[in-house]
């Protein structure tokens, strides 16, 4: 129970960060090591002004930021949900759909394509 409140205390937290915080105009915001390195842009590039963006409810700035996220965030909401806060039927119910090797693989697949793809479009 302690861990459950704790994580979600957490998650608001971060959520009201980036609602209060611009990552796009903050130094205190971590920037991306693989980016900084490499001079690509990995799969994860421009999460943090996304979800700024969606807090705001800009859904074409936050596209705009990262068309990944907004294919992969529910996911990853619903892993979130099932480890964290789910119990029972409900959570075994989540836990078959969400972590069944076929969604796992085609989210890790689909992960490294958009990471080509937004290089080679300049996306």
């Amino acid at each position: 129970m302690v861990k459950r409140v704790a994580i979600g205390l957490l998650l608001v937290g971060v959520l009201a960060a980036l609602t209060l915080v611009d990552p796009a105009q903050s130094i205190w915001v971590p920037k991306c090591l693989f980016k900084l390195f490499t001079g690509l842009q990995c799969p994860g590039c421009g999460c943090q002004r996304a979800a700024h963006a969606l807090l705001h409810g800009d859904l074409i700035g936050a596209l705009h930021y990262n068309w990944f996220l907004l294919f992969a965030g529910p996911y990853l909401l619903v892993l979130i949900a099932e480890r964290f806060f789910l119990k029972g039927q409900w959570q075994e119910k989540t836990r078959a759909w969400a972590e069944h090797r076929y969604v796992v693989w085609f989210y890790v697949v689909s992960y490294f394509v958009w990471m080509v793809v937004r290089n080679i479009l300049h996306i």
